[in-house]
């Protein structure tokens, strides 16, 4: 699966299974190499060791049969010192020893050398074992007396003859370690493979789906670091049909409702186009004005609907704001509107602050003064209220219309729902409200005013700083 196309960059494509098995392949080879090094290093030792005491052991043993032997050299009328040809081609081959008098000057006595004159393997004065060089070759050589102390022995034996058998043995166990390396990475790949399996089957359901395709991707017992990979994709699914939903709702509910204003303009126009006198005329032009507000408002309260849709993701764009001058801006745009119905508002606009986007805060105060406006009766007061209360920021608009059943609050949140059809209106002013109001993670209330008709609280959550001053 690859974790990028590398078009755009040029770059060669990595598999993630091609890097964590690289990843493995190396530490692997690191770890073998060490531990191969290590080995390698401690049986050399314990060869050293072992050969020294094999050393050790045959001198030991010469120096035991060294006076037999001069024993029958002498009884066969032979020189003091003898080159020894009968002890067989393996020790002549690995070991050159010495065996000499005390006496001073030394006298050899006994060797297995070609050279009887020649210098002796190590000083006389040598004590155990020391490495230098014999017969122009590194070699390994040890000084020892008999009980005694009636004979010396010195013993050399090249070093390369030592290394035979470590050699032998790297070589075997370097022949076992790329076998047992390969076996390894074979395992690895397959346990890759099985580990990646999850991500592959998703990545394959994500890349052979059309765009309309939301269905959850299916995925047998993904590992725990993928699950929730997974539960993301498919929320993310779940939001996208929802939002797709409700936008084909929202767009067929449009329509359908667009059309009776729309309609009412041509009527109204038509009619304007058959009057015959002026008066006439201008009460048509009138009402097709009347028409052309209601239409105008329609299409405003959608757009402002379509735009509020996406504030979910602008939330951490919030920033502070004052609730109680936002209050007074609205009231101050409605206020010609409440001179033609001969409305008036009582407003009692406190200082309080909080979190929030001022599009739809403003949205949200001007919808719940507009429903005010519309549903109360004319000449009578809208009673606009906003200030801190019991740690929240509560902006409240009560009227004194004919209020909302509590059997039907639940349902004016929805869009195009109108309890009222012979007043004027869409629909769609509750839901914005609604809509803002889980924004801001606020709460909306409906009740009974004192003024006769309905009183709507909105509680806003307390900033996250101390409010300013006001």
């Amino acid at each position: 699966m690859p974790l990028d196309d590398g078009a755009a960059t040029g770059k060669p494509v990595w598999s993630l299974r091609r890097r964590l098995l690289l990843l493995i392949a190396v530490a692997t080879l690191v770890a073998w190499l060490a531990g191969g090094a290590a080995t390698y290093f401690i049986s050399h030792r314990q060869n050293e060791a072992l050969s020294d005491q094999r050393m050790q052991s045959v001198a030991q043993t010469l120096l035991t049969f060294a006076d037999h032997e001069i024993d029958e050299v002498r009884l066969a009328g032979g020189g003091v010192i003898h080159v020894d040809e009968a002890e067989g081609p393996a020790l002549t081959h690995r070991y050159r020893y010495q065996i000499w008098s005390p006496s001073s000057p030394q006298q050899l006595l006994l060797t297995n050398g070609d050279d009887k004159n020649g210098p002796p393997i190590a000083p006389f004065d040598q004590v155990g074992f020391v490495t230098r060089k014999f017969e122009g070759v590194p070699a390994r050589t040890i000084v020892a007396w008999s009980e005694d102390r009636t004979k010396q022995i010195q013993m050399a034996e090249p070093l390369e003859l030592r290394d035979v058998f470590a050699q032998t043995a790297f070589t075997s166990l370097f022949g076992l370690f790329l076998l047992s390396l390969a076996a390894l990475l074979v395992i690895d790949a397959w346990m890759i493979r099985r580990a990646t399996g999850a991500l592959q089957e998703s990545a394959r359901q994500l890349t052979q789906r059309s765009p309309s395709d939301l269905r959850p991707l299916e995925v047998t017992s993904p590992p725990s670091e993928v699950q929730p990979l997974v539960n993301e994709i498919n929320a993310l699914f779940r939001r996208f049909a929802s939002a797709l939903e409700t936008e084909r709702r929202f767009t067929s509910a449009a329509a359908h409702e667009l059309r009776t204003p729309l309609a009412a303009v041509k009527v109204h126009a038509q009619v304007a186009q058959l009057t015959r006198t002026a008066p006439e005329r201008k009460k048509a032009l009138e009402q097709l004005v009347v028409a052309i507000d209601r239409a105008s408002h329609m299409v405003d309260q959608l757009l402002t609907l379509s735009r509020l849709d996406g504030l979910l993701a602008l939330r951490a764009g919030a920033s502070p704001l004052r609730l109680d001058v936002i209050a007074g801006h609205v009231i101050d745009e409605v206020r010609p509107l409440l001179g033609r119905r001969g409305q008036r508002i009582e407003a009692d606009l406190s200082p309080c602050e909080i979190d929030g986007l001022e599009f739809g805060v403003a949205s949200l105060l001007r919808n719940l003064i507009d429903n005010a406006m519309r549903y109360g009766p004319a000449g009578r007061e809208i009673r606009v209220t906003v200030g801190p209360r019991d740690g929240h920021r509560l902006a409240v608009v009560e009227d004194a219309g004919p209020g909302i059943p509590a059997e039907e609050r639940g349902r004016v949140f929805e869009r195009f729902y109108r309890l009222y059809s012979d007043t004027e209106g869409c629909g769609i002013g509750l839901s914005i409200v609604r809509t803002v109001a889980d924004v801001h993670q606020a709460r909306i209330d409906l009740d009974q005013s004192a003024l006769g008709g309905l009183r709507v609280s909105v509680s806003f959550p307390s900033p996250a700083r101390p409010p300013k001053p006001g």
